[in-house]
């Protein structure tokens, strides 16, 4: 039989660690760089990130649509991009629930979504953050053409917009 000396260190770990009930929202336009910063400043602390991008790229893998994201595959394309983000949505609940650290990574391009979001962490007890991942239009349409899954340029240029229209 333990007695609960055994048990200490599990009963002070949960009260005492450093990520629970942080939100790290991440924002900035495709190819700003966020996922870089994301892995560089949160790797290896526990935070749970949130990202539908990792959902629908395995997806895209997984029934083999390319991740140039051509034209003719638009419509197969948006049903698996809607099954990623309910997955992330569901994850995102759990997470929360958990009390986990989060890192909410995405575009900043929705203002009303993450003020809601923002609310209902802040509700819950949540400190939270925004972290806000600059770049030139020039740079970010430089690096999209050199990722895995490229955006059209169309795409990149309306995101970086909005996301610079919501900066403030």
């Amino acid at each position: 039989m333990k007695n609960l000396t055994t048990y200490e260190s599990f009963l002070e770990e949960g009260v005492n660690d450093p990520g629970i009930l942080k939100a790290f929202f991440m924002a900035g336009g495709p190819g700003s760089g966020k996922s870089f910063v994301t892995n560089r400043a949160f790797g290896g602390t526990g935070l749970k990130t949130i990202n539908s991008d990792n959902a629908f790229e395995r997806a895209l893998k997984k029934n083999g649509l390319s991740l140039k994201m051509p034209e003719d595959e638009a419509e197969a394309r948006d049903i698996l991009r809607d099954r990623a983000k309910a997955m992330t949505g569901s994850q995102m609940d759990l997470s929360i629930r958990g009390r986990l650290g989060l890192v909410i990574d995405g575009t900043g391009r929705d203002y009303d979504k993450i003020k809601e979001q923002k609310a209902l962490l802040d509700q819950l007890g949540y400190d939270s953050y925004m972290i806000f991942v600059n770049t030139t239009l020039e740079v970010a349409l430089q690096r999209n053409s050199m990722r895995d899954r490229v955006l059209p340029d169309a795409i990149v240029i309306q995101n970086h917009k909005n996301v610079q229209r919501n900066i403030n």
